[in-house]
């Protein structure tokens, strides 16, 4: 499978949530700012409330922002013959269903189509990440009681 085509369409879905959120963040402060949205009394706490909302709208935003800065340095690497790590694609076996995992620093829990298969990103912090890191193509691993599963490829 293209690693390269897997992060261009995870950047692309990035971008796609970055605008989400700066447009949110928009509408936010609009509502923080906003003369309607003055306080008519005390326990009134609309406008705080959105500005609070627009914060955090932003903060996603430049998280974001630096996760796509992260994607476009990193350089697709072989992993067939090494060890399991950060930027490897995983396929793994749970009995008879097989998973396609992505392990990557950012974008972890986003999924993706790529070439008539469906993949998952996760990160190292997660417990699969976690399991998976260090082990190689067709070792056994364990990530939760009683869920387990075998590394059937390495990219």
């Amino acid at each position: 499978m293209d690693k390269a085509l897997i992060l261009r369409k995870l950047r692309a879905q990035l971008e796609a949530d970055m605008l989400r959120q700066r447009d949110a963040n928009k509408r936010a402060s609009a509502g923080a700012t906003d003369s309607e949205g003055r306080a008519e009394t005390k326990w009134d706490t609309c406008s705080l409330e959105s500005s609070y909302l627009a914060r955090g709208h932003a903060q996603q935003f430049e998280k974001l922002a630096a996760d796509i800065r992260q994607l476009q340095v990193l350089t697709a690497e072989d992993f067939k013959d090494r060890p399991i790590g950060t930027g490897a694609l995983v396929e793994v076996t749970f009995g008879d269903d097989s998973k396609l995992f992505y392990l990557l620093q950012c974008g972890g829990g986003i999924k993706l189509r790529v070439d008539e298969r469906d993949l998952t990103i996760i990160t190292p912090q997660t417990p699969v990440g976690k399991a998976l890191r260090g082990k190689k193509r067709g070792d056994k691993f364990s990530f939760r009681e009683g869920q387990s599963g075998k590394i059937v490829s390495v990219e």
